[in-house]
């Protein structure tokens, strides 16, 4: 259908009264005026505790009939009888008369339908839709979390907000990227915070009320210590440079305030400074139907939906819960511009795929229980490709992600922040080889060798190229990209030169050793690394190569810091060997041997160790909804007695030591297995 309708509520020529005027992209309008209302109040007062079903079809009723009058009625029915689910027709509902915004008109009922739930109509609020689009990008979404308040009681909703919002968002990389942040302490810290992640989504969680004095909107701040803040709706358009998309305020009361004040309202501040939609609540909403509203909204939103959809399929949900309180219009949707122009389109990769890519990798589809590694996941992504500004050349294309454990556990989890990595930069468009140097080398007719803890350069080179080409990873070359590298090998290795022009030469390694005891060992080594990484750079093909090395450990010392830190991350650090990147995966000690002091400032560095104790509950609940399960009583009985321990660190395996000893946490594990 592709229809676009706006309702116009505006003030009339005449003294004290409305217009409503309808509008269609492709169509005749038609004015009316605006029909009697009740009492304003008793409008506004349908979510009260005290009001039921039936007072909010009586205030629905009341607002239909005030609405669609005349020919205005005509025109609409006329409009929406050709609108279907899959061809639905989009409205934007414009009120001008600030003392009739606060009005309930979500509420609208007709005939035994809610027509702000009807799939085949999208209503929204706002303005009429400016027509530009965003660029499309490549993703993942980045999305702000604020938490306001601090969660003093563990069942508080901000709780259990954030691990839906991660489980959601963040069960494969590549999808989004959701940060945290806990009770600023200032308008400083909420606009560092802004800037420095350029949210496409900055989601809210908290309290809004009315100013003492002259009844304008606010947001409250406060932290642990006591202090409090409050950001103004006059405050919103000078909070920071960088304008989200798309605003979530799970708040409540922050659509409502003042009704006599236009631009009084948090929604509107935020729609007045540039945001493209605001979604906010406009009555007090209980902790489970925030959940079940963050759940519904974010599962649409990011598969894709433009977000009149999404805000749509959320009311239905909310509307089947078995407490009929009227939960699914309380989300006002807000917007100034198309529904699917207020956040970019996701690219797929070059090769068209998408996160369902991973699914068929077993080092991606583990991520699902990666939690927690906020910061670190942003600075490792970042170190090789800011998504901020992507026309900046990589300065530091090697990046170290090394780990050290504050309670001496051997796992820090390094491998999990790698292959995050890698998944991110594949769907962004990188072409990726993720090689574990403690697997073992697999020569042809001869088994694998040598034994994992003893590789030397060549070996690894070998295992590069094992897997570069293997059609069991996620991204792989043709064999035969490394054709004229394995006859420059097969020469150097013997202690010939290298392949002379003319004289034909093999394209298949011949698994020579090198021969040191033939002169010039120290050039033939320079050639081979020189053939090798040249070879990378041609297969790549002016695209992004990621390399990843994981269990660096595993090599000779002498090799890594020798023959292969000369040839292959020497030149790549130092941007000789575009586009290639590279990720060395190692402990702290290994990295200090190999890397010399002179060449540290132009080697990126993420380390990781040990969760605090503070984290233990909120990555529980994370967790678990991983496994696709809420936390129990038990299962919270067993978390809070663990999290109470006189400790100030847990290691990062503790949730995968643990699943077998918490039943519901074993038997949801076992679900997703199998399911």
């Amino acid at each position: 259908m592709d229809k676009s309708v706006s309702l116009r509520v505006v003030a009339a020529p005449r003294a004290a009264e409305f217009d409503v005027i309808l509008a269609a992209d492709d169509g005749p309008g038609a004015t009316a005026s605006l029909g009697p209302l009740p009492d304003r109040d008793a409008l506004r007062s349908v979510f009260d505790r005290n009001a039921d079903e039936a007072d909010r079809r009586a205030a629905g009723d009341s607002l239909h009939r005030a609405l669609f009058r005349e020919g205005v009625a005509e025109g609409w029915n006329a409009l929406r009888q050709h609108a279907t689910p899959d061809d639905p027709m989009r409205a934007v509902l414009t009120i001008e008369p600030p003392e009739l915004r606060s009005l309930p008109w979500e509420l609208l009922w007709h005939q035994g339908t809610w027509l702000w739930r009807d799939s085949a109509v999208l209503l929204r609020r706002g303005l009429v839709g400016e027509a530009r689009k965003v660029d499309p990008e490549f993703g993942p979404r980045r999305v702000l979390v604020i938490v306001a308040t601090p969660a003093d009681d563990e069942q508080l909703l901000a709780e259990q907000e954030l691990a839906v919002l991660s489980g959601l968002l963040e069960e494969l990389p590549g999808r989004a990227h959701v940060e945290v942040l806990d009770c600023p302490q200032s308008p400083v810290e909420l606009c560092e915070a802004i800037e420095e992640l350029k949210p496409h989504v900055l989601h809210f969680i908290g309290h809004g009320m009315p100013r003492p004095g002259d009844g304008g909107a606010e947001l409250a701040f406060s932290s642990p210590g006591g202090h409090e803040w409050r950001l103004t709706a006059d405050e919103v358009p000078h909070l920071s440079e960088w304008r989200p998309g798309l605003v979530v305020l799970n708040a409540c009361r922050t659509a409502a305030a003042d009704p006599a004040d236009w631009v009084g309202g948090i929604a509107h501040a935020f729609l007045d400074a540039g945001t493209r939609a605001v979604v906010s609540m406009q009555a007090d909403i209980e902790s489970p139907v925030a959940v079940v509203f963050a759940e519904s909204f974010y599962t649409f939103l990011i598969d894709g939906h433009p977000v009149d959809r999404c805000v749509n399929a959320t009311r239905q949900a909310l509307g089947r819960l078995p407490e009929k309180t009227g939960a699914w219009a309380l989300p006002v949707l807000l917007t100034r511009s198309e529904p699917d122009a207020v956040l970019p389109r996701i690219l797929p990769n070059p090769e068209g795929a998408g996160a369902d890519a991973m699914l068929r990798h077993k080092q991606y589809v583990d991520l699902r229980r990666f939690v927690g590694r906020v910061e670190e996941r942003r600075k490792a992504w970042w170190a090789l490709d800011d998504p901020r500004d992507p026309d900046v050349t990589t300065r530091k294309p090697v990046l170290v992600i090394s780990g050290q454990s504050q309670s001496e556990q051997e796992k820090t989890g390094k491998t999990w922040l790698a292959n995050w990595c890698l998944g991110t930069w594949f769907l962004r468009g990188h072409h990726v080889i993720s090689v574990d140097l403690a697997e073992k080398l697999v020569v042809p007719g001869h088994g694998s060798r040598p034994s994992p803890r003893n590789k030397d350069w060549l070996a690894v080179l070998r295992m590069i190229r094992q897997e570069a080409t293997s059609a069991e990873r996620l991204c792989s070359l043709p064999k035969d990209a490394f054709g004229d590298f394995n006859s420059e090998l097969n020469r150097l290795a013997a202690g010939g030169p290298g392949v002379v022009e003319g004289v034909p030469h093999a394209e298949e390694d011949e698994w020579l050793s090198f021969n040191d005891d033939v002169g010039h060992a120290d050039e033939r080594k320079s050639a081979i690394m020189d053939a090798f990484v040249q070879t990378l750079r041609r297969a790549a093909g002016g695209r992004p190569l990621v390399l990843a090395l994981d269990h660096a450990d595993t090599v000779m010392g002498e090799s890594l810091s020798r023959e292969l830190y000369e040839g292959l991350i020497r030149p790549i650090a130092y941007g000789r060997a575009e586009p290639l990147r590279l990720v060395i995966v190692a402990p702290d000690k290994t990295v200090r041997l190999i890397i010399p002091d002179r060449d540290s400032h132009m080697i990126g560095r993420v380390q990781v160790g040990d969760f605090k104790q503070s984290q233990l509950m909120r990555l529980a609940r994370i967790y678990s909804h991983r496994l696709g399960c809420k936390p129990d009583a038990m299962t919270m009985r067993i978390l809070d007695g663990i999290s109470k321990q006189p400790a100030e660190h847990f290691d990062v395996n503790f949730f995968q030591v643990m699943t077998p000893y918490v039943t519901q946490w074993k038997d949801a594990a076992k679900a997703q297995e199998f399911g």
